[in-house]
């Protein structure tokens, strides 16, 4: 089920105000809207202090812009560098995007700038015109198609993997299962969301995915066993053909495989789910 957006907050983040100005300095933006926040709560006790709750924000961010000169991978590089005790997570558009989006209807500019929280106006600009949301049956229709697409790629890179282990193309083989991944994260996020991210690689993606679903993140890097075989095919999976060392650290060619297979699985039931509520929407 999709997260709910919250519109109303008493306390405002202040490292994330402050966030917020760097990115006004840095940008120019015209505004800057907040579409979803996590709070994860653990409680902490060490020998060295008190027991005591921790808390871990990660706020998403869209920010319009005048151009479309901005790369997001840029903004978003930027903001990590940022001192904020927080995870912020950024998308970028410019603003002739959503302009051109007031006759095609677009699901993921409207749900943000109808509902989400607007954090930053630039000085005497216009309010953006009200956007509506796709008609639902036609929605429906679209999010099938893509999803469509997105898993045959998915399965194709995925069936391409298997290949490369037959030939002993360890490498090659985690390449394509990382592409597979990150076909199946661009359908989920589009079923979920309406958008086609700008940012491909696969860390970014899982984050994204985190807004509305923790289960993908979780398929990847819940277990410190999960996040070792995900950080080593996403190192060498964009070292393919560099000639870097390659080490799998004792680890099987098999067992990225597996774990591919199950994300792939995760997804493809997230996407039905999905598909089944709006389904009902329509009925």
């Amino acid at each position: 089920m999709m997260k709910k957006i919250k519109t109303s907050e008493p306390q405002k983040h202040q490292p994330l105000k402050a966030l917020i100005a760097q990115l006004v300095q840095a940008y120019a933006p015209l505004q800057i809207y907040q579409f979803s926040k996590l709070t994860k709560k653990e409680h902490a006790k060490s020998v060295f202090s008190t027991a005591e709750m921790q808390k871990q924000r990660t706020y998403y961010l869209l920010m319009l812009t005048e151009t479309a000169g901005i790369k997001e991978s840029q903004v978003q590089d930027f903001v990590a560098s940022a001192n904020v005790n927080a995870k912020v997570i950024i998308q970028v558009r410019a603003r002739a995007v959503l302009l051109k989006q007031l006759n095609q209807r677009n699901a993921y500019l409207a749900t943000i700038t109808n509902l989400g929280k607007r954090w930053y106006s630039a000085p005497g600009q216009e309010e953006n015109p009200a956007l509506l949301k796709p008609n639902p049956k036609k929605l429906l229709g679209k999010n099938i198609v893509h999803w469509r697409k997105r898993s045959e790629m998915a399965t194709a890179f995925f069936i391409a993997a298997a290949q490369a282990i037959k030939m002993r193309q360890k490498q090659t083989c985690l390449f394509l299962l990382n592409e597979a991944a990150k076909q199946a994260c661009l359908g989920l996020i589009y079923v979920f969301m309406g958008d086609e991210p700008e940012q491909y690689n696969l860390q970014c993606l899982l984050n994204l995915c985190a807004c509305f679903s923790k289960l993908p993140e979780q398929c990847f890097l819940g277990t410190p066993q999960r996040r070792l075989l995900f950080e080593i095919m996403v190192k060498y999976a964009s070292q393919l053909g560099c000639g870097e060392d390659f080490d799998l650290q004792g680890k099987s060619i098999d067992q990225f495989r597996d774990l591919v297979d199950e994300f792939l699985k995760v997804v493809e039931v997230l996407c039905k789910e999905r598909l089944a509520v709006l389904q009902k929407g329509i009925l």
